[in-house]
């Protein structure tokens, strides 16, 4: 025997691994690796392969057509899955609504599947801690906990908050709240611009119109970063490069914004307006100040302003999209919806007929802000969320997370810690969006279908199985045959039944209308923004949602955190943006460290 076997042979020995055992393993794999880093004598059996999954066929790559629920647009999805994992995402080329792109966080989904931090299994406050429990015992707690809140007769003060999406799952929960007497969940999704889905709605009568970058001439666009984080990111990214991809009639692009995004970026134009003044940017193209008004109030030099007049009168058809982030943000958007209608821009530039559905149905924040009232009270016997963070996403001023730890019982169905899930009293995790059943209809008269890509890496199991488990009898319109799950009630109530979906599934569209798209609750009354000129300090501070990472659902992706900015081209850090001369006065330089 040669010396180096004898060397592994010795190193195995002062590691714990008998060299008999070694040289099994050694031969069974034919890899001088496979031991390394092993200490325990115990070795496992090497079982081939040869008993694997359904329609797995061992190293050939199967392909699941699905829908991405990393935000609420609900785009394709095609899922690369081999020996019975999913390695790889792309966008389906079949979807209308993404036509094969896919953006960084859909890509991401992959490292939310896998990420060691997800539960698994259930949660149960005991003693004041999170412990592991099984699921028999976790699904009893939280009947009795609902047998309870109907005895008392308190189901009416519980509340449900549930990601916001499109689909018929709201349309089952909401059936199953109603069958215990609890109101309809609150959809909800932090990212959104509310400002704008608001201004829309009194508008156009939609969330958010279809914009038709091809047909314009000019884009003004205010404060609203639409190739970054602002709206239907992916679509309007396509239909913009669709648009200047036609160098004849290619649109200019104008960006007003006291901050330079990566449209302001993209555009032909930057105009760099001061913040709180972009409402005189849109007097001036409405013809209700001059230009040297609109200077005083933005900033601007007037010939600048003057041009851009000018160049907005001669250009039909124009396009004015305007974001809710500003001070005045809802007269903001008003005002600029308001010249696309006096331009006669609405069913050309602007479509309602064709609005993407992904904000329709979505709840403000200010119902959020009254439901955190009642809690405070200590009304809300019981509080159940799904796929949100509330704890942490609503603004520290709504007093959420005070609030919530006033509720008596509190209920988690989030997959991975967060704020919200350690203030939980039951946890009970649910399926990642690559493992479950569901649909969603991104846009009207197309149907996306959702369909498991794998097996459930964890012990944890979808909400609506979940809920379907403990329903006895069964709420009305959800029964299903036995053992079908949701799987079921989506079968029965799918166009066409069992036959028509296993047509659409290799797809993962099809043609049709699911008929859920509920109309939008009355708001809660809104919290009057303070206007700059009640603020103090000698500079703005002007705060934007991360491309990448949100209000922070992505930061537990490391793909995500290693992207760089578009725009700062940092990574892994929160950087603060300054004027060079603003940080040469400050004696700031790059990579300082700065308190805000």
């Amino acid at each position: 025997m040669s010396d180096k076997p004898l060397a592994v042979s010795e190193t195995t020995e002062k590691s714990g691994v008998k060299r008999r055992d070694f040289l099994k393993v050694l031969g069974a794999t034919g890899a001088a690796t496979t031991m390394i880093g092993c200490s325990s004598e115990r070795v496992e059996k090497l079982i081939p392969y040869l008993v694997s999954p359904d329609e797995t066929v061992p190293g050939v790559s199967t392909y699941y057509a699905t829908t991405c629920r990393e935000c609420s647009a609900g785009c394709g999805l095609i899922a690369e899955t081999r020996d019975g994992r999913t390695i790889k995402l792309e966008g389906n080329p079949d979807h209308p609504l993404n036509r094969g792109a896919l953006c960084s966080r859909g890509q991401a989904a992959l490292q939310g599947l896998y990420n060691p931090d997800r539960f698994r299994g259930p949660m149960i406050r005991k003693g004041g801690r999170l412990q592991s429990a099984t699921w028999d015992e976790a699904i009893k707690l939280f009947t009795q906990k609902l047998g309870e809140l109907r005895t008392r007769g308190d189901a009416a003060n519980a509340a449900f908050i549930n990601a916001h999406e499109t689909g018929t799952f709201r349309t089952f929960l909401d059936a199953w709240l109603a069958f215990y007497g609890i109101p309809p969940a609150l959809s909800y999704d932090p990212d959104a611009d509310y400002t704008a889905i608001a201004a829309n709605r009194q508008s156009y009568g939609v969330a958010w119109p279809r914009y038709d970058f091809s047909t314009a001439k000019l884009i003004v666009a205010i404060g609203a970063d639409f190739l970054d984080s602002w709206g239907a990111s992916v679509p309007q990214q396509l239909a913009f490069a669709d648009a200047r991809a036609k160098i004849e009639t290619a649109p200019r692009l104008v960006y007003v914004g006291a901050r330079r995004s990566l449209t302001g970026l993209n555009a032909d134009q930057w105009i760099n307006a001061r913040p709180g003044s972009e409402l005189s940017i849109v007097a001036l193209l409405a013809g209700s100040v001059t230009p040297q008004q609109a200077s005083q109030a933005s900033g601007v030099d007037a010939a600048i302003l003057t041009a851009l007049q000018r160049e907005f009168a001669a250009s039909k058809p124009t396009l004015v999209l305007a974001g809710g982030g500003a001070p005045d943000g809802m007269e903001l958007c008003l005002a600029a919806n308001a010249l696309n209608q006096a331009q006669g821009n609405v069913g050309t530039t602007v479509r309602p007929a064709e609005a993407a559905l992904g904000f329709e149905g979505i709840d403000s924040p200010s119902q959020l802000r009254a439901l955190a009232q009642r809690m405070q009270a200590g009304s809300v016997p019981m509080l159940m969320v799904r796929g949100a963070n509330p704890a942490y996403t609503m603004p520290k001023s709504s007093g959420f997370a005070a609030a919530m730890a006033k509720v008596s019982f509190k209920v988690s169905f989030s997959s991975v810690p967060d704020e919200t899930t350690a203030m939980a009293d039951l946890i009970l995790p649910d399926h990642h969006s690559l493992e479950q059943w569901g649909d969603a209809e991104p846009v009207r008269g197309t149907i996306s279908l959702q369909q498991p890509t794998m097996d459930p890496v964890f012990d944890t199991r979808a909400t609506s199985d979940v809920l379907l488990s403990i329903s006895n009898p069964p709420p009305a319109g959800t029964t299903v045959e036995a053992g079908t799950g949701y799987r079921g009630w989506l079968i029965n109530r799918f166009p066409g039944g069992a036959t028509a979906l296993a047509a659409a599934l290799p797809k993962g569209v099809m043609a049709g209308t699911l008929g859920t798209t509920p109309a939008p609750r009355a708001a809660a009354a809104a919290i009057a923004p303070r206007t700059l000129a009640q603020t103090t300090g000698d500079y703005f501070l002007m705060v934007y949602p991360h491309p990448l990472l949100g209000t922070g659902a992505g930061a537990n992706k490391p793909w995500l955190q290693e992207i760089p900015d578009p725009v700062t081209k940092i990574c892994w850090q929160t950087v603060v943006e300054m004027h060079p001369a603003t940080a040469k006065r400050l004696g700031v330089s790059n990579g300082d460290h700065v308190t805000v």
